[in-house]
């Protein structure tokens, strides 16, 4: 299993933390991009050869109280950035990437990205992970894993959605994502939340065979994006609840709702593509603009 110093190039995994068939890649890269953690595609990635192109926003002006430039770290799962994915080496798209040059001044923009965990592992991991870097915000994406695949809320036999699974998964991802919430507004760190955004198609079944390899039942498929909604709708409200605070929320969910057919919006099942990773930064950076310069 590829461990937090993997090299730049490393085999792309689907990111499920909690199911012991899944393997979780590492990385915590600073100003440049670098090859992080990926998932096992179940349908063979869109190509996805445009380079992600930045769109220059006029110089943001702070408050003559706050420190600036800003350290802002990313921390997540790979969605987050991913590049080099798949067998077939497609690239993915991180949406940091695009802040990079979006941003005046240019700020110190830190990606710690953990393939194949959630929101627990995130709490478990903050200090060491996200402390070291002094930041000024922090952003969290947390989703995708906390749900554990189809085995997570389906009926094996039927494909049928089992509610109560379900609440169980997305509660355990609010917990501890309140956890790191109340954690890093206690020492004076802004939060930005993105939600779970959808996947592309049906999420198929797996199991691990007797070397650990993960073998993919393409023909039996659970409708994942049942659970990532619900998901989505419940860290709505996690943020809702500390209005006045310095939280934020980035409802990724819907912009990928609202651009489900452009073109290059995924890269595979469910990393996000050139395009979607432009609108992802626009997302961010609106919110950046919109409520957090303010508040300073």
């Amino acid at each position: 299993m590829p461990g937090r110093d993997s090299k730049r190039r490393i085999i792309f995994c689907f990111t499920i933390l909690l199911i012991p068939w899944l393997a979780g890649c590492a990385t915590a890269s600073v100003e440049q991009p670098t090859v992080t953690a990926s998932l096992t595609p179940t349908r063979s990635p869109v190509a996805t050869t445009a380079q992600p192109t930045a769109t220059k926003t006029q110089t943001l002006t702070p408050s003559p109280t706050r420190k600036w430039p800003l350290t802002i770290v990313f921390y997540g799962d790979s969605l987050l950035k991913i590049g080099e994915v798949g067998r077939e080496g497609k690239s993915g798209f991180s949406f940091v990437d695009n802040l990079r040059s979006m941003l005046e001044p240019t700020h110190m923009l830190i990606t710690a990205n953990y393939g194949g965990r959630g929101a627990k592992w995130g709490y478990e991991n903050w200090e060491q992970d996200v402390l070291p870097y002094h930041p000024d915000i922090v952003t969290l994406w947390w989703s995708f894993n906390d749900l554990q695949g189809c085995g997570g809320f389906f009926d094996e036999q039927t494909d049928a959605l089992v509610q109560y699974k379900l609440q169980g998964r997305i509660d355990e991802n609010i917990r501890y994502l309140q956890m790191q919430i109340d954690a890093l507004l206690d020492k004076k760190i802004a939060v930005y939340v993105l939600t779970a955004m959808p996947i592309t198609g049906y999420l198929p079944w797996s199991h691990l065979d007797s070397n650990l390899k993960v073998i993919w039942d393409y023909s039996h498929r659970c409708d994942y994006n049942l659970g990532l909604k619900q998901l989505a709708d419940a860290q709505r409200v996690l943020v809702s609840t500390h209005e006045g605070q310095n939280i934020f929320l980035v409802d990724a969910w819907q912009i990928y709702m609202d651009h489900r057919t452009d073109y290059d919006m995924y890269v595979d099942i469910m990393h996000p593509g050139t395009k979607g990773a432009q609108l992802l930064a626009g997302g961010w950076l609106k919110v950046f603009r919109e409520e957090y310069l303010p508040s300073a």
